[in-house]
């Protein structure tokens, strides 16, 4: 039976209903931002538990560095007093299990709460809901843990076939020559158009697995996202990648120049974090809204 024909909307409309879609969902960008602060809350204790000895050394010693004297007292240090103790090792490598752990787990909830939503909204018209955003987070937050620990198996094994593959390459160049040069050439095309799929399925597996697929459907459907209707959904997201990207290098390079302004520069140095975390933040949720909207496009029907 042919294909019947299937008329998409313009990639304008695609990125005008992610955007209408954050807009009615505000408050997912606040949460982002509580997400943030709370990560970074939580990494500094746990870093100055860690450390607790070696922070009271320099608190004992303070008036040392202030004079001047931070040379010396640093050379003076018995490192490995404070970080060959067995017993700091295990209680770091406790911390950096656990801290893993703990932002793979919250990461996921957040992840498929935000995803839950933004299906709902662009499905039906749903409005943001305290009680539908923890409800999606906590149904969908371990098939989004083993989502994640798929795409983490792919990956490896990405990197294992790539790391054959220069071995190869490199055995031919020694048999054949100047044909290994071409040979590496299009292994390096290959692999950038492979990373550029992996990358959009990547990011559209989530809006498959919250709209009821299983894993391993989700990340097969989403690279079938990525590769029909020659690349679109590629072109969508590395279009808006591009746009983040140039705003990203713009803004780092004014204020790399402010904050070489004297007395003010601290100011500008503090406000270019604020800036470029805002930035990241409203890039991930936009681009999330951008992945539920391509997964929603119609399908090819057979």
């Amino acid at each position: 039976m042919p294909k019947k024909t299937v008329v998409l909307a313009p990639l304008s409309d695609l990125y005008r209903t992610a955007f209408d879609c954050c807009a009615a969902l505000w408050p997912v960008f606040i949460l982002r931002v509580a997400f943030l602060f709370l990560n970074f809350m939580f990494l500094f204790v746990g870093l100055a538990l860690c450390c607790w000895p070696f922070l009271q050394l320099i608190l004992g010693h303070w008036d040392d560095l202030q004079g001047g004297n931070a040379k010396s007292f640093i050379n003076d240090i018995n490192w490995a007093s404070y970080f060959g103790d067995f017993k700091i090792l295990i209680f770091v490598g406790l911390f950096a299990a656990f801290y893993l752990t703990f932002v793979c787990f919250f990461l996921a909830f957040f992840d498929a709460a935000v995803y839950c939503q933004m299906n709902e909204n662009q499905k039906k018209g749903t409005e943001f809901s305290w009680t539908s955003f923890f409800e999606g987070g906590v149904k969908k937050m371990i098939p989004m843990v083993g989502l994640q620990c798929a795409w983490l198996l792919l990956v490896l094994g990405g990197i294992f076939g790539v790391c054959l593959l220069t071995l190869l390459g490199v055995f031919i160049g020694k048999v054949i020559g100047l044909f290994a040069l071409l040979l590496a050439i299009s292994a390096g095309l290959g692999m950038i158009v492979i990373m550029a799929i992996m990358w959009t399925a990547a990011s559209l597996s989530g809006a498959y697995l919250v709209d009821g697929n299983g894993i391993w459907e989700s990340v097969q459907l989403s690279i079938e996202k990525a590769m029909e209707h020659k690349g679109r959904a590629i072109g969508a997201v590395m279009l808006l990648g591009l746009i983040y990207f140039v705003f990203f290098i713009s803004f780092t390079v004014v204020f790399a120049v402010l904050v070489k302004i004297p007395l003010i520069g601290i100011l500008f140095a503090v406000l270019k974090v604020l800036v470029t975390s805002i930035l990241a933040i409203g890039f991930n949720i936009y681009m999330t809204s951008l992945n539920v909207a391509l997964q929603l496009e119609p399908k090819v029907s057979r």
